[in-house]
């Protein structure tokens, strides 16, 4: 990992060759049968539906003038045009950046002169409940005047959590990405094809984007939004499907599912990151549901780094497949090495 200049984090992977623009994501996250369910969001969406989106809003992309190595920037709510936009500036093989719909105006003018994109995305309209796990929006693309062309082949910029100090701009690249795929599809307890996830962290952050968006279209894994963001929303999503069924959140959703409850038959786990947990959630968690919460550590710059899926260890984690991690003079000093399929 290296930085530039500008302060901006770029991960380096000189082992992996370069994917080709675009391509990774029609064989990574696009492939499989037309009829199968990948999406929940207010009701089914197919594979074929979702390639539909994402053919309709890279039309929109190029109407506004984004081309192979162009940059955009979203800045929508979560929702099916976010997903689309999002693939179908990837496959245009486009740099990719990713706003919080939740800055404020001048932090999103800020974010822009830093970035510079040539086209922006925003909601031309958008409509959402209080405490809605997802919102319906209709996407508008405009072009920049000064933007600029992107200035490496990294396909993803994320500005960091700022959970440990103030927000870093983060480049990856289409093969890190792949990578880091698949070290999610190397961990047993993560849900795979036939399974779900609902999904309560945020897709503009490593872990909601990777670990569930990313994840569960790589694995053949339905991705569930709740309709209400509440403990009743949340356990009513977990209840509407007979599959095994994984919760993917923040520690505030553990402590949030801890104020009433019962075993639910298609909860397996609830895995959480992003900050500490505090001692007695695990076991409250475990004493309503009769399963475990699992942890994991990651950073925005390399995704996830170690787990603990099952609870058995807490507060302690294992390095994730293919990180190795050592400490020294003072330091946690990983190292990556790309994971066999």
């Amino acid at each position: 990992m290296s930085q530039d200049p500008t302060g901006t984090y770029r991960m380096e992977q000189a082992q992996v060759a370069p994917l080709p623009p675009g391509e990774w994501v029609q064989h990574e996250l696009l492939a499989g049968k037309p009829d199968d369910r990948c999406i929940w969001m207010g009701g089914p969406v197919t594979r074929g539906e979702l390639t539909r989106l994402v053919d309709t809003h890279q039309r929109l992309l190029e109407s506004a003038g984004l081309r192979q190595g162009g940059a955009v920037a979203l800045n929508l709510p979560p929702s099916l045009a976010y997903i689309a936009t999002l693939l179908a500036g990837w496959r245009i093989g486009a740099q990719v950046s990713l706003l919080d719909h939740r800055l404020v105006p001048r932090e999103v003018d800020t974010a822009l002169e830093r970035l510079a994109p040539q086209v922006v995305v925003t909601a031309q309209s958008a409509t959402s409940a209080p405490m809605a796990g997802y919102a319906r929006a209709q996407a508008r693309a405009a072009a920049r005047a000064d933007g600029r062309a992107a200035a490496t082949p990294h396909v993803l910029i994320q500005l960091s959590s700022g959970s440990t100090g103030p927000s870093k701009v983060i480049a990856r690249t289409a093969a890190d990405l792949v990578d880091e795929l698949g070290r999610y599809a190397k961990l047993p307890e993560y849900p795979g094809p036939g399974e779900r996830i609902v999904l309560l962290a945020s897709i503009v952050h490593v872990l909601g984007l990777v670990g569930g968006l990313l994840h569960c279209l790589h694995a053949g894994t339905e991705l569930v939004y709740p309709e209400r963001l509440t403990a009743d929303g949340i356990r009513a999503a977990v209840t509407a499907s007979t599959e095994p069924t994984m919760v993917l959140g923040v520690p505030f959703h553990a402590e949030l599912l801890t104020t009433g409850g019962h075993p639910l038959p298609q909860l397996t786990r609830m895995v959480v990151a992003g900050e500490l947990v505090r001692p007695w959630v695990p076991g409250a968690f475990r004493d309503l549901y009769g399963v475990p919460l699992g942890t994991m550590y990651g950073m925005t710059e390399l995704g996830v780094i170690a787990t603990d899926l099952s609870g058995q260890h807490a507060p302690a984690v294992a390095p994730a497949p293919g990180m190795s991690l050592r400490a020294a003079d003072g330091e946690l000093r990983e190292s990556l090495r790309p994971v066999p399929n």
